[in-house]
């Protein structure tokens, strides 16, 4: 008996360590963490730890840490985690501080394995990556307003249609609008020849694909979704009208941003606009206030004078929100503290936590590759780039696992395995 498990554990192990079913199983593995990012990333971590066990029975370990740890690309994105080990002696709420080292480890791994993966399928095949992320943004585009459809018929209330109440129980409308832009970014530019990513044809397949997406976008309501769909429009609109000499097509560029901005009007994203409008120009106290908008104000200001206090080390990599709670209960910040909001801003958050350092490694982080990619006309990482500078600025992206492990597995996805398959960067 024991003779028999022996054999079947080698066997196993065997092959597993077979070269041509390694590569299979971490293609196809990589797909499926991509298809399941819209619906909350539910099987990322066991995703990561099963990629993570096939790089190490590879072997050759401490030669590809080598290669990592000397590619700057590499280093600019992973550094903002490893500061956090630093600063945990500045820290005095340790259960935190580890939870988030844990929460960001994806910031270390993830690149790590994408710029060292010795996968001949991802050379030839590594686009089916973005394919997967399209078929799974489709996918939740399509359950979640089917589902909205329903509960609109059975209630009568049209916000089952918006923002939150369209994807309650699946995802966070902000992220999920982060998604669906990359896929209307991917889209856009393969079909008006900025940067071809699929095979040539099938325009008008793509071209639907995008108007659904277009409208999805706009159903979730998030302000970051449509900011980001603003300005891939304009930047697809003005290369159009550039480069592309057919008159019905610079009509038809032109008549979009109207079609666009009469759908956004009639969605709930017009009185969302109003009442943030009305947030940022009152005089009324925020402090109990439990609109969204308010909320995040309330909490940028408390931000502010935490940095104001703490500019040059920070509090630490555990300490931001016990130190934000203390400032709202002291300042009487109740609908705040009702809600345990955090600053929505990455740029105040990493501020706080790492004092100048933070920040400086953040923007670091954020704007070396924007540059890179922009001086090599690498339009798709320049705008990846672009969307999480953006997203930086309204939501803590690197302080919730969602957040951090999608700019993770596109940033390495973008700038350490396809500059390996196409000499983007260099």
């Amino acid at each position: 008996m024991l003779e028999q498990k022996n054999l079947l554990l080698t066997a196993i192990r065997q092959m597993l360590l077979s070269k041509e079913l390694n590569l299979k199983i971490t293609y196809y593995l990589l797909l499926a963490f991509a298809f399941s990012f819209p619906f909350g990333n539910i099987y990322g971590t066991f995703i990561i730890i099963l990629l993570s066990a096939l790089w190490l029975l590879k072997g050759n370990i401490f030669s590809k840490v080598k290669t990592a740890f000397t590619t700057p690309l590499f280093l600019s994105f992973t550094f903002l985690f490893l500061i956090q080990f630093v600063w945990l002696f500045n820290t005095s709420d340790f259960n935190r501080a580890f939870y988030l080292i844990n929460c960001n480890a994806s910031m270390l791994v993830l690149p790590l394995l994408f710029l060292t993966f010795e996968n001949e399928i991802l050379k030839i095949k590594g686009r089916n990556i973005l394919i997967a992320l399209i078929a799974g943004c489709l996918a939740i585009s399509i359950v979640t307003i089917t589902r909205g459809i329903y509960r609109y018929e059975t209630t009568g209330d049209w916000e089952m249609l918006f923002y939150s109440k369209l994807t309650q129980n699946f995802y966070h409308p902000g992220f999920m609008s982060i998604h669906i832009s990359v896929c209307i970014m991917v889209l856009m530019f393969d079909i008006i020849g900025i940067e071809k990513t699929f095979s040539e044809g099938r325009v008008l397949q793509k071209s639907i694909l995008v108007g659904w997406f277009i409208l999805f976008l706009i159903l979730l309501s998030s302000k970051i979704g449509l900011i980001a769909l603003g300005l891939i429009v304009l930047i697809s609109i003005c290369y159009g009208l550039i480069k592309v000499k057919n008159n019905l097509f610079r009509i038809t560029v032109l008549i979009i941003p109207l079609l666009l901005s009469w759908l956004i009007y009639k969605a709930e994203i017009g009185i969302r606009i109003e009442n943030s409008i009305q947030a940022l120009t009152t005089k009324e106290n925020l402090n109990t206030n439990e609109e969204s908008t308010a909320l995040r104000i309330t909490a940028l200001k408390t931000s502010a004078e935490l940095i104001k206090n703490n500019w040059l080390f920070g509090v630490g990599t555990g300490d931001v929100w016990p130190d934000l709670r203390r400032y709202y209960f002291i300042e009487s910040k109740t609908a705040c503290l009702k809600e345990k909001v955090i600053p929505h801003n990455q740029y105040l958050n990493s501020f706080a936590k790492h004092g100048i350092i933070g920040i400086s490694v953040l923007l670091f982080l954020l704007f070396f590759p924007l540059m890179k990619s922009y001086r090599q006309k690498y339009w798709s990482g320049f705008l990846f780039m672009l969307l999480i500078i953006l997203n930086c600025g309204v939501e803590d992206v690197f302080e919730v696992q969602n957040g951090v492990v999608f700019t993770s597995f596109f940033y390495s996805y973008f700038f350490l395995l396809l500059p390996k398959t196409k000499e983007n960067l260099s």
